[in-house]
């Protein structure tokens, strides 16, 4: 349950948190992590103990708010001093904590940016001990963030648009499928995946909808999204390592007996990485959704993948005549394999913080469904290599 707690409140740009006061004596103590567009940003923030120290007062204790943009945050963990920590950061607010369990007054930071978007950290820190009266007790903080009027960070802006689209279009390849392939044992799994995958983009266009309103979502729809989505993206990557065997090019059956142990150990692992990568949401080192442990793990797994229908599809080239035609499934196959990794290599060498989600959401989007469209093509147009294939191997059988 607190795992579970604590991934709906990460996923929110209203954030609540409660922290013991021990881990702010002292220290610069991490909050929430926010974009902002060019325009204005707005930062509203309260806080209460989470059990009165005394009911009967109308007593106060300073606790401080901090604002810092993500060029400076890094520079003030390299700091022994906790005041010289604060000092760097852009924004600071010394605001009085109610002894008597209330919340504090709610305070407003409005940001007016002109250049460019800037991440911030908003952190919380008690440098001078002025907490020390209630140490041992809890606080909880409350923070809304907004970025021009929306809860939507700027790494995220624009992202429930991007799965309206996505449906559309796997909508248009689904019925284009339906249309001319229905009947073919490859478009079949296609349409599997297909649709799988248009649940995973229903789910996140509810949860990023209902974000729009309130800042926080609807976490389990979030959490069903993205295990669809990893199981349409597996899927999909079993059928490039199928295909890669001779399934449906040099036969029409593959040894299911054989394969079950390698694919329930694959989903197994992969599961393992989705919960690793939902349970560091809302990290400060966080820009995009697979950074940390959880994406370089997922990231090996597809560099796994990769070799392995890199090996089939060299066995396939002795056995096939039609060369030209597998070595462009092989090119499909490796580049929806391995974009990934990829991606997320050069996103983090050469894209700037606020642009390396929607790039590396962006790309494996468009690379999925750009290798949907195309073997839904090679199933159904009957001048493709494929076609002429395909129904050689099923006279043969």
């Amino acid at each position: 349950m607190f795992i579970l707690f604590y991934l709906t409140i990460a996923l929110a740009k209203f954030t609540r948190i409660t922290f013991p006061v021990n881990d702010v004596r002292d220290n610069i103590y991490f909050l929430q992590k926010y974009g902002i567009d060019l325009g204005k940003g707005t930062f509203a923030f309260r806080a209460r103990l989470t059990k009165p120290f005394d009911q009967q007062t109308d007593d106060y204790v300073y606790f401080r708010f901090h604002i810092f943009t993500d060029d400076y945050w890094p520079m003030q963990k390299r700091e022994s001093k906790c005041t010289n920590k604060r000092s760097l950061g852009t924004f600071q607010e010394r605001e009085k904590l109610p002894l008597n369990g209330d919340w504090s007054n709610l305070k407003e930071k409005k940001i007016n940016l002109y250049y460019r978007d800037k991440i911030y950290i908003v952190a919380t820190s008690d440098c001078d001990g002025e907490l020390a009266k209630v140490e041992g007790y809890y606080i909880e903080i409350e923070i809304t963030s907004l970025n021009n009027g929306s809860h939507f960070s700027c790494e995220d802006n624009g992202i429930q648009k991007l799965y309206g689209i996505q449906i559309i279009a796997s909508l248009f390849i689904g019925a284009y499928c339906l249309k001319k392939g229905k009947d073919d044992l490859f478009i079949k799994y296609v349409m599997k995946v297909l649709f799988i995958d248009i649940i995973a983009e229903i789910l996140f266009l509810f949860h990023y909808t209902v974000y729009s309103y309130n800042g926080m979502g609807i976490y389990l729809f979030d959490l069903l999204g993205s295990i669809c989505n990893n199981a349409s993206q597996l899927l999909f990557a079993f059928q490039f390592v199928a295909l890669s065997q001779g399934w449906t090019i040099t036969k029409q059956e593959l040894n299911t007996v054989q394969f079950f142990p390698f694919i329930s150990m694959v989903v197994l692992y992969q599961s393992i990485i989705m919960i690793i990568i939902k349970y560091f949401d809302g990290s400060e080192d966080k820009y995009h959704n697979f950074y940390g442990i959880g994406g370089w793990l997922l990231m090996f797994s597809k560099i796994g993948l990769t070799f392995l229908y890199g090996f089939g599809i060299f066995r396939l080239f002795k056995q096939v005549k039609q060369q030209q035609f597998i070595f462009l499934i092989a090119i499909v196959g490796i580049l929806y394999q391995i974009h990934y990794p990829v991606v997320v290599f050069i996103s983090e060498l050469f894209v700037v913080p606020y642009w390396k989600n929607r790039v590396i959401t962006m790309t494996t989007i468009l690379v999925s469904h750009l290798c949907m469209v195309f073997c839904a093509f090679i199933c159904t147009s009957k001048q493709t290599a494929y076609f002429q294939l395909k129904n050689q191997s099923q006279t043969i059988i």
